[in-house]
């Protein structure tokens, strides 16, 4: 998979977020509002910039890309904005299927028991194990995971391209829902099917690529989340540049966002008295009861390895207030050069003295950009691999029939339904027993539930249609589930968050433990 290489211009910026995202272009509140008519490209750019050339893996189809007006290029102060990633350079998916062409006339299907770079094995689905040569036949297709609903882009071999959401990325077929039509193709006319980033994916990847005194680039993040109605995340995003700043169209937006917040939050125009939904966006059939972004930014915080910490940034503010509050503790630096010297040294010294003085209450202050090494472990290879696919299904625990759990499964790789889930799972127990045991991870009930029932101390009760998340062949998961357990900082979900697992009772306020926290 070929990556979009990165240029700091802030053309390249805006072209990027036009054409890796399929539901709006950045453009300024006080512009006309998107037209009905798809543009074709964004405008030239004037002689200074680089060439704004979507990127190859932009949608083939004009009515697969954004409907937009010509977008507006923001003037402002500052760095030059970096270019951002497309979907090619979102986390590769360790795949577990795959559909290869052996010649002209024959084909084979199976799910991948081992590979390297020459040799591929599959089992396929009477159990026969068949072994190939990866330069001895023609293509290796590798099959989607996940749970239906994802969105993907389908290319075929004819060079169409569709965005859709997934049904189903089969042996013999592939089914993808279109504007609430589901649709079946034949697996040969299919080159590929991948995963297409949603919102909260790119604007994960895009806070990775901006480094903090590239304001520019800053602004025009905040403003295309304004545009895509995401305005808690562009208040925070504005917040923290204009912490840097003074970024008069910054202050601007930053306005116009508390009036869209304020106005969601207003009561309903039918006189109900019920908020509106407080994000803005259409429903998307996930539960009301998940956390917010600060709520995912300081379980974050708490999950820092100080010895191997991820991207971080601390606001000044935040060093201010320590150096007020703590002028005479040991850990604070003494006399004008020393305050100068702490005031600029690195975020994460920064860190382990605010963890050393235990001033819980500013921890939120503290951005993590990148992801904790214990979260990034929890989302590639226990919710992403197994928890969502096998668990949270509309027919297990994402469903009404969950019984005492329930796990949410729509949007899963956004960020605020993973950390959800986390604290479900953290949080919960059933007839005393905790899904997670952080002593004996091996004994933790989601454990022993996901192993087949010969396997398990205790088995999962008896379901029509269950089938062992953990069995043999994926007993790399199995290891890598007690190394999650084992490496997180912060145990049983004891965040100061004030969250209940649906249909559990609970303290309203956890209160936190674990080394220097």
């Amino acid at each position: 998979m070929r990556a979009m290489p990165f240029a700091p211009v802030a053309t390249v910026f805006l072209a990027t977020l036009f054409a890796a995202s399929s539901a709006g272009a950045v453009v300024a509140p006080s512009q006309s509002p998107p037209s009905e008519q798809p543009t074709e490209a964004p405008p030239a750019p004037s002689p200074n910039d680089a060439p704004a050339t979507p990127p190859e893996d932009a949608p083939a189809n004009p009515t697969d890309a954004a409907d937009a007006p010509p977008l507006a290029r923001p003037d402002s102060a500052g760095g030059d904005p970096a270019g951002l990633p497309t979907e090619q350079s979102l986390p590769a998916e360790r795949p577990t299927r795959a559909y290869i062409v052996v010649d002209r006339v024959s084909t084979a299907a199976g799910t991948i028991e081992s590979e390297d770079d020459s040799v591929i094995v599959l089992r396929d689905d009477r159990g026969r194990v068949r072994t190939f040569t990866k330069n001895r036949v023609i293509r290796i297709v590798y099959l989607v995971d996940g749970p239906p609903g994802r969105r993907v882009r389908v290319q075929f071999n004819d060079g169409r391209v569709l965005i859709g959401s997934l049904v189903e990325d089969g042996f013999t077929h592939v089914v993808v829902e279109i504007a609430g039509i589901p649709t079946r193709y034949a697996r040969e006319a299919v080159d590929q099917v991948r995963p297409y980033p949603t919102d909260e994916e790119l604007y994960e990847r895009f806070r990775l690529t901006i480094e903090p005194d590239q304001f520019a680039a800053r602004y025009t993040l905040a403003l295309w989340l304004y545009n895509k109605r995401m305005y808690a995340e562009s208040k925070r995003e504005l917040e923290s540049l204009l912490e840097a700043t003074n970024h008069y169209e910054a202050k601007q937006l930053l306005t116009e966002v508390n009036a869209q917040l304020a106005l969601l939050a207003s009561p309903a125009p039918d006189g109900t008295g019920e908020p509106r939904d407080r994000t803005g966006r259409e429903e998307t059939g996930v539960r009301a009861d998940l956390l917010s972004a600060e709520d995912v930014n300081l379980i974050r915080v708490y999950e820092i390895d100080l010895k191997n910490p991820p991207r971080l940034q601390v606001p000044t503010s935040l060093i201010e207030t320590m150096l007020e509050r703590y002028p005479d503790h040991e850990l604070m630096p003494v006399g004008t050069g020393a305050r100068s010297a702490f005031k600029s040294a690195p975020p994460i010294d920064i860190v382990r003295t605010l963890f050393a003085l235990r001033a819980r209450d500013l921890y939120g202050e503290v951005e993590v950009l990148g992801e904790p090494e214990s979260l990034n472990l929890y989302r590639q290879r226990v919710h992403n691999a197994w928890i969502i696919g096998n668990c949270a299904t509309s027919r297990c625990h994402g469903g009404p029939d969950g019984g005492r759990l329930f796990l949410h499964n729509k949007n899963f790789k956004d960020e605020k339904v993973r950390m959800t889930n986390l604290l479900i799972l953290s949080r919960t127990t059933i007839d005393t027993l905790p899904l997670i045991d952080w002593e004996k991870p091996t004994d933790s009930l989601v454990y022993q539930y996901a192993l087949p029932p010969t396997e398990a101390r205790r088995p999962h009760p008896k379901v029509r249609g269950w089938e062992p998340a953990l069995p043999p062949a994926r007993r790399g998961l199995r290891e890598d589930f007690v190394q999650w357990v084992r490496s997180m900082q912060i145990q049983r979900g004891e965040y100061p968050i004030q969250y209940t697992p649906p249909g559990l009772r609970r303290p309203e306020r956890q209160e936190p433990g674990g080394p220097d926290r």
